[in-house]
């Protein structure tokens, strides 16, 4: 049985790497049956079955099980399927991914590291975002500027998922095949929408830091703080609704139109839809409507109450 391990700093990263290999082994098996396995929540022996089970299509099938490691029975789950995959002598393949750096110290990376199946994606730096960003554009069969790339990269903040988003903005403009300074001035998110998102982000991450930060930025666009909690609820509204349409397997496109939202910003719901849980969001809204009314009321400050609520969402 194949196995493979694919993490870093760079979840992103991780994650497209992991989607090249499923591009190479279907493009060599179209034939192949894939299952995505949702580790994180999931009962370990309801994950260790599926992986026993007989498939009646397929003489290979592909396991891929996400964010293992965040399981609270994770140690029972990993002794559980290790175990299956030193005696399985199928030709199975299953690949783990992981949303964040696992320890080299651990028993989970110890595994892989023995049989050499393990790829590791640390974040970029200004220095290796450029180049990466070359080929991600070119991937999309697209071509762009130098001044037109420099200045992506800056209002990407050299975050490849944000340009990414931004890339898929511009192949989705058919008209342009040849990316210039002026389209990415035209076509690329405005700061303050490209905050709110980051803000999002941060939230979901606990990042305090990240956090504050952005709400200075914010602060320093003389953005009314009212205006930034209802930008927050909607967009957290939208990911809601964008949870409800994926667990009916509505596509893109059908998200897009069902919330009257123009395409780009589908990747955005989508990573929500999938980082946050329906409790989660219930708690946010809650915090965010008590807040609003605080600040209409005069109870607080607008940009007070923000400053102090964000880390505590």
């Amino acid at each position: 049985m194949e196995y493979r391990l694919y993490h870093g700093n760079s979840p992103f990263l991780s994650l497209e790497a992991l989607n090249t290999k499923l591009e190479h082994l279907k493009a060599t098996n179209p034939l192949l049956e894939i299952s995505f396995l949702e580790a994180e929540s999931s009962d370990p022996n309801k994950i260790v079955d599926e992986i026993l089970s007989q498939s009646l299509f397929s003489s290979t099938r592909i396991f891929i099980l996400k964010r293992i490691y965040r399981n609270k029975k994770k140690e029972l789950f990993l002794e559980k399927i290790l175990n299956i995959i030193e005696q399985n002598t199928s030709k199975d393949i299953v690949l783990f991914w992981e949303d964040q750096k696992i320890k080299s110290n651990t028993k989970y990376y110890k595994f892989f590291l023995k049989g050499n199946s393990i790829e590791e994606q640390d974040a970029l730096n200004k220095r290796t975002f450029i180049p990466w960003a070359k080929r991600r554009i070119a991937k999309s069969e697209l071509k762009i500027e130098p001044d037109a790339l420099s200045e992506l990269a800056e209002r990407t903040n050299y975050d490849p998922e944000r340009l990414n988003m931004e890339v898929e903005k511009f192949r989705l403009n058919d008209e342009k095949k040849i990316i210039s300074i002026d389209d990415v001035e035209s076509l690329t998110t405005d700061t303050f929408e490209r905050d709110i998102w980051s803000l999002i982000d941060a939230i979901n991450e606990s990042d305090t830091v990240k956090s504050m930060n952005i709400l200075e930025s914010l602060n320093k666009q003389s953005v009314d703080p009212n205006y930034t909690i209802s930008m927050l609820a909607r967009n957290l509204r939208l990911i809601t609704l964008t949870k409800f349409l994926l667990e009916k397997d509505s596509s893109s496109r059908e998200i897009a139109s069902a919330l009257k939202v123009p395409p780009f910003l589908i990747p955005n719901l989508i990573k929500g839809a999938k980082k946050y849980s329906n409790e989660r969001l219930v708690t946010i809204f809650t915090k965010l409507s008590n807040l609003d009314f605080q600040i209409k009321t005069g109870q607080i400050d607008g940009v007070l109450g923000l400053t102090l609520i964000c880390p505590y969402l």
